[in-house]
């Protein structure tokens, strides 16, 4: 009977494979010394023992644009970047997919500090799926955009994703399948990454991406496509939590409905009774210091990147904050940083900003087979 017992416990603490492990964990990390211009908190994830030994630091050259039309007309070439990667394999030598994940506002060192990043990480690898971590802030200068999104403008995480995916689609491991995954402004990287406008400026054709799984992206302020169009060859999945007061669900809905795809290509899934960072493994609570900007003019583009609605009229009119919409790309593509920040004094003046969220959730358990399923299922 004592056998059968220790049987049973030892089956049940090695099929648990989404328990929170890294609890215990935390790393002591100065984010002050790990996070700068020249250095990414990658290579002190890359050391700790949650990851040190499962991969290496890849360092790639990227962009920094202000949005979709730096990409468009080439601005973001005016504005050249070093930006470091953490790219894991599955153990073995054979041809694999691989799955770019990209932060949330939190920034990358969310990477370690979240439970279910580092399950979903795990169990992707042992499904036989590399994972590639990337930083979008540090060398940008930013250790984190939840306090003040104007540090680093939107578009750069996806700009990241795409010379990610050029560097790796040459690797030896590779079979050239991809996926692209993150949360809040990592989930927003992911509708930028499944347009065909977007894409098509670093790789030939309609393809781009195989699987994104986007997570609680936001939809309105965001600059994405007024008349949206899926890459041909993607499936795209939004998961979006009901009461997420922070990127509103409602908001993806409707974008949804707008996008020009495939019955079959496009799904989503609003989780009832769920909140912005859903998996994270703490309670719901309440942060007051993030910003939000739900009252404030919808920023949307023409197919050409060019900012229309209210917002452009806002910034050319009222605000008089550059003379003619000519000025603004030049602006956009010489100073993107600083640009970025000019455009914030529009949301200041309107007096759109608010700020405090609700945050969290203990839904990993009940998540992660999905997660990990649309991988397997649109990968392997």
């Amino acid at each position: 009977m004592r056998k059968i017992i220790l049987i049973l416990i030892t089956i049940f603490f090695t099929t648990n494979i989404y328990a929170h492990s890294t609890k215990g964990h935390t790393p002591n990390l100065d984010i002050n010394a790990q996070c700068t211009k020249k250095r990414s908190v990658l290579n002190f994830i890359s050391k700790h023992r949650l990851f040190r030994g499962k991969g290496e630091i890849v360092k790639f050259n990227s962009y920094t644009g202000f949005g979709q039309r730096s990409v468009l007309t080439d601005g973001i070439k005016k504005n050249p970047i070093e930006v470091t990667g953490y790219l894991s394999l599955p153990e073995g030598n054979g041809k694999v997919p691989i799955v770019i994940w990209t932060h949330s506002s939190g920034g990358p060192a969310i990477y370690i500090w979240n439970d279910f990043t580092y399950h979903g990480y795990n169990n992707l690898l042992d499904a036989g799926i590399g994972v590639m971590f990337v930083d979008n802030f540090c060398h940008r200068g930013a250790k984190e955009t939840w306090r003040d999104q104007s540090r680093v403008p939107l578009i750069n995480g996806a700009i990241d994703a795409m010379m990610a995916l050029e560097l790796l689609k040459s690797h030896p491991r590779s079979n050239g399948k991809f996926g692209t995954t993150g949360h809040s402004r990592g989930g927003t990287n992911g509708l930028f990454l499944a347009d065909v406008k977007f894409t098509s400026k670093f790789v030939e054709g309609t393809k781009g991406f195989d699987a994104i799984l986007s997570e609680a992206p936001e939809c309105r302020m965001s600059g994405l496509f007024e008349e949206p169009e899926l890459t041909s060859n993607t499936k795209l999945l939004l998961v979006h939590g009901e009461l997420d007061d922070y990127t509103l669900a409602k908001q993806c809905v409707e974008y949804v409905k707008k996008i020009k795809a495939k019955p079959d290509q496009v799904k989503f899934d609003v989780k009832k009774g769920w909140y912005h960072e859903w998996h994270s493994g703490s309670k719901p609570n309440r942060i007051g210091g993030a910003q939000t900007f739900h009252g404030c003019p919808a920023i949307t583009v023409d197919s050409e990147g060019n900012t229309i609605g209210e917002m452009a009229d806002l910034v050319l009119n009222k605000y008089k904050l550059w003379p003619s919409m000519e000025a603004v790309n030049q602006s956009m593509r010489d100073e993107p940083r600083k640009s970025f920040k000019t455009m914030f004094k529009v949301f200041k003046g309107e007096k759109c900003i608010k700020k405090g969220v609700t945050i969290g959730g203990k839904n990993m358990d009940e998540y992660m087979p999905q997660f990990i399923n649309f991988f397997k299922e649109n990968l392997l």
